[in-house]
């Protein structure tokens, strides 16, 4: 088993001084997040770092096209953060360019084999679970005094479901912002629902009609807004108009909420529907639905069709289901692959194998 070297991740950080870096996040929020947080410590470190950023393309990990643009601007380092798929793959493509690699993860440790320098690094490690925002910014906080980036980990501590794992976090961001914080309670699902909470919101829709270039925004506003309170004042354009937009993709989301409602399956704990969207909000559902009280201990599986493929977002939020292992376990032997949190899983199934992973989905899941 591996184990977390914090301070080995610590020098890497503090010797990137006059390295070319480009920064490399999952293209949700706590990977935003994470990101940000990252870019605004090597700022710290080094005023004028080079520094780049690029985020996931739809899946949680380095696709082939990502790898030849990070590849194409000849960095000396990048640091990963916030997903977990073929890590150690990706490493070792990027150790036949000399690019050294820091890694940082929040998921499920897999069988990793990574290349001698590299540095990997990881809550669960040390028996904690958290969002990588989170993990991140107490790292910075190692290195200097980064209490004015506070709200940064608290959005995307929220975002990801972390609040009753990092209460430390959210608490400390009421106290700095009380009233942002309509509801001081640790439930997440009620903390979404805050002012405070709207800013994630906000930012989480960016993907959903950008795709990773909205994930890039969203890691260029956290760098250009220094608080939530000018974030929510709109003062920034590019506020303003993600803000805007996010507009139109909520009403899209609470009329996909319904229908899901309406016309979803039950087998078992588990309640499935298969959908189609203007916009790619099957997670966003999936996250709303599970966190209604009527459906707290079902597993909710959002399904979309695609030409090839089918993709879904599960969410079960009473943990009784380990998600990441039941889908992985489903995909044995098929076209497809998954994974995730115990909470919270994806998958992408070819069509010719669905079926057979469905059975087998609502096998495990009585």
């Amino acid at each position: 088993m591996q184990k977390n070297d914090i301070n080995s991740a610590i020098m890497f950080l503090k010797g990137i001084k006059g390295k070319k870096v480009i920064v490399v996040s999952h293209d949700d929020s706590d990977g935003s997040c994470s990101a940000s947080l990252l870019i605004r410590l090597l700022r710290k470190i080094e005023s004028r770092v080079n520094v780049s950023y690029f985020s996931t393309r739809g899946s949680p990990s380095i696709s082939e096209g990502l790898m030849k643009d990070i590849i194409a601007k000849r960095p000396e380092v990048v640091i990963t953060c916030d997903f977990a798929g073929d890590i150690d793959k990706a490493a070792q493509i990027l150790a036949q360019e000399d690019i050294r690699c820091l890694m940082i993860d929040h998921h499920i440790v897999s069988d990793y084999k990574f290349p001698e320098d590299t540095i990997y690094i990881n809550p669960l490690l040390s028996g904690k679970t958290m969002p990588c925002a989170a993990f991140i910014y107490d790292i910075c906080n190692q290195i200097f005094d980064f209490k004015d980036n506070l709200w940064i980990a608290g959005v995307g501590t929220i975002e990801d479901f972390g609040a009753s794992d990092r209460k430390d976090i959210i608490e400390a961001c009421m106290k700095q912002y009380p009233e942002l914080f309509e509801k001081k309670d640790m439930d997440n699902s009620k903390l979404f629902d805050t002012t405070f909470g709207l800013v994630g919101k906000i930012l989480s829709s960016a993907p959903s009609w950008d795709s990773y270039k909205g994930s890039a925004l969203v890691t260029k506003v956290l760098l250009d807004v220094n608080s939530p309170r000018d974030f929510l004042g709109l003062e920034n354009k590019n506020v303003r108009m993600m803000f805007e937009k996010y507009q139109i993709i909520e009403k899209d989301i609470r009329n996909a909420v319904r229908q899901f409602e309406d016309e979803s399956l039950v087998s078992g704990a588990l309640r499935h529907h298969i959908m189609s969207f203007e916009y790619p909000i099957k997670s966003k559902v999936s996250t709303i639905v599970s966190a209604k009280k009527e459906h707290y201990n079902e597993v909710i599986a959002v399904i979309e069709e695609k030409t090839n493929t089918y993709s879904m977002s599960l969410r079960n939020q009473s943990g009784d289901f380990d998600l990441n292992g039941i889908v992985r376990e489903s995909l044995e032997g098929l076209e497809g692959t998954g994974g995730g949190h115990k909470k919270a899983a994806g998958a992408v199934v070819v069509k010719k194998d669905f079926d057979v992973f469905m059975g087998r989905l609502k096998e495990r899941i009585k």
